[in-house]
């Protein structure tokens, strides 16, 4: 019972820390690199505490002869870089096949954010004018339905390997049933974040738009509830096997 007590104090302060870690990714080591790479020079970074409600940003000097490709790399250096640290972190958890559930924990909060961070991007840029992607947009190098489609092919391919990788870690903490309501919980979390968005009215998203983040959560209980808790009581039953 103890070891639950601190299992979801680790996993609310991690997600809160890695939540600021993968912000700090997409505007240091995203945009910042590929400033400083093309002779700038960073003047503001801003870490937004209250993301997605506030936005976080950074602001930079550059040289006057700089190339549409080299503002691409610059515009796009945020969303690749997030995304290319949540597919790694992900292979990593994946291939490790021992860890402890504190680091582990650490590690996919890390791959989520950053995951979450780069296709959301791409998604509501593929939606409506938005961030980078806007800028990505007029230069010529994305389109709207790329981004979108993009966005949503990455998003749920990170979604499976994600949701496997959570429920590895409560299986190893909690009982078969409250680990499966625990992945369905989870993935309420992108609803959640999008309404928090839409309480900044400067944000001009559409309503209309989150019905669609309840999707990650639909998938999860068809898998937990269709699939997984489906296959537990065949296996707890095997004797029920019909005659013929």
């Amino acid at each position: 019972m103890q070891e639950r007590k601190l299992f979801l104090i680790a996993f609310v302060v991690a997600g809160f820390v890695m939540k600021l870690i993968a912000e700090v990714v997409h505007e240091i080591f995203g945009h910042g690199l590929f400033i400083l790479l093309f002779g700038g020079a960073i003047k503001t970074v801003y870490i937004s505490i209250l993301w997605p409600y506030d936005f976080s940003y950074i602001s930079w000097y550059l040289p006057s002869m700089v190339s549409s490709a080299q503002m691409a790399w610059i515009y796009g250096g945020g969303i690749l870089t997030c995304l290319c640290s949540s597919l790694l972190t992900q292979a990593f958890l994946i291939a490790k096949k021992k860890m402890a559930w504190h680091s582990a924990l650490t590690l996919f909060w890390l791959a989520f954010w950053t995951l979450i961070n780069s296709t959301g991007y791409l998604i509501i840029g593929g939606l409506a004018p938005f961030g980078d992607i806007y800028e990505l947009i007029e230069l010529g190098v994305l389109t709207s339905l790329l981004s979108l489609v993009a966005g949503l092919i990455i998003f749920f391919m990170g979604f499976v390997v994600l949701y496997w990788i959570l429920r590895k870690i409560l299986i190893a903490v909690f009982p078969p049933k409250k680990a499966s309501l625990g992945v369905i919980f989870f993935w309420f979390i992108i609803p959640v974040l999008v309404i928090v968005m839409l309480a900044n009215p400067e944000r001009g998203m559409q309503v209309a738009y989150l019905t669609l983040t309840f999707i990650p959560a639909m998938l999860s209980f068809i898998i937990e509830y269709f699939m997984v808790l489906s296959k537990q009581e065949a296996d707890a039953n095997p004797d029920n096997i019909a005659e013929e």
